[in-house]
């Protein structure tokens, strides 16, 4: 496993993020949560909105009964729709805590925007739930670039400490329409600013909800077709294809590693349903993707130099 930081967040957070949004019952969930943590996993991303707060439940009892204590970081989400407002948001933190059973929560998000509502009003609300110590450090989901600039304007001049972290969706697949009503995703230019502003990026459907998977077409969630299946990117899954064959890996792996080696720090959010898909997507923190790979595997173009040429040419017949 490779670790990052984020500003406020006291202890590292493992480069791949779980989710838990599938994770309806324990006897499901455990053993999937025993192995990410097994192989070095401490990052779990959990929300209030997660099937109406049961999976909060089920990860609570995980952590008493067989969590590893503090290693453990909670990005936890709330004032999701349809309550999306800064009133809801000491609420949602509330009944979050009470779920896990813990005292903080390490980096909380707001799930969903409400852009009718002035940016210092959301500022204002995480920034209280902050000074009472029952979360660290704030960001959001699902935000517009343009509005996590007016929270920092907010921020700045209150003196609050501000975002630290964006969770929109980002993959080597481009999201041609929102998985869910208010989804977000990043571009190109908002990556750039995302660098220049420092700011974490937690992907969520890193790996477009298995666009890339090796698994038979007709098994794979619909939604996924409906919003990842274009031309352009069946375009980007043949040339993971061909980088996979080349580096004996799977093109799932390359999508995750391609995420994973942007110049923003990325914590890509997976979602596994058992631990052998865990142990696939785990596989992609081995793949190593230089700039030239980088930019093939979107635009495509001649084969990059650093593909062996001997492979190459077995590769592309």
């Amino acid at each position: 496993m490779e670790y990052g930081s984020i500003p406020g967040v006291r202890r590292p957070l493992s480069r791949i993020v779980l989710g838990t949004s599938g994770m309806r019952s324990y006897e499901q969930a455990a053993p999937l949560l025993d192995a990410f943590v097994l192989e070095g996993g401490t990052a779990l991303d959990v929300a209030a909105a997660y099937g109406d707060g049961t999976c909060e439940s089920v990860v609570g009892r995980w952590l008493r009964e067989r969590g590893p204590g503090d290693s453990v970081v909670l990005v936890g989400k709330g004032a999701h729709p349809p309550r999306c407002s800064p009133e809801h948001v000491a609420r949602d933190v509330s009944a979050s805590l009470d779920r896990l059973g813990v005292d903080c929560i390490d980096l909380y998000l707001l799930h969903r925007d409400d852009e009718q509502v002035p940016a210092g009003e959301w500022v204002d609300a995480l920034e209280a739930e902050a000074r009472t110590g029952r979360i660290h450090a704030y960001g959001a989901s699902n935000w517009m670039t343009s509005r996590v600039r007016e929270a920092d304007a907010c921020a700045m001049a209150t003196g609050a400490q501000g975002f630290v972290a964006l969770s929109n969706h980002f993959s080597l697949a481009r999201m041609t329409s929102p998985l869910y009503p208010g989804c977000v995703g990043v571009d190109e230019a908002d990556l750039e600013w995302l660098v220049e502003r420092r700011l974490a990026l937690l992907p969520w459907s890193s790996q477009a909800r298995g666009f890339f998977s090796d698994v038979r077409p007709e098994l794979l969630d619909p939604k996924m077709w409906r919003c990842w299946d274009d031309e352009d990117n069946r375009e980007r899954r043949r040339r993971a294809e061909v980088v996979a064959a080349v580096l004996g890996v799977r093109a799932i792996n390359v999508a995750l590693a391609f995420v994973l080696a942007q110049p923003v720090p990325t914590f890509p959010l997976i979602g596994p349903q058992d631990e052998a898909q865990l142990a696939i997507a785990l596989d992609a923190l081995d793949v190593r993707l230089d700039q030239g790979l980088l930019r093939w595997l979107v635009a495509g173009g001649p084969l990059p130099a650093s593909l062996d040429p001997v492979a190459r040419d077995t590769v592309m017949g």
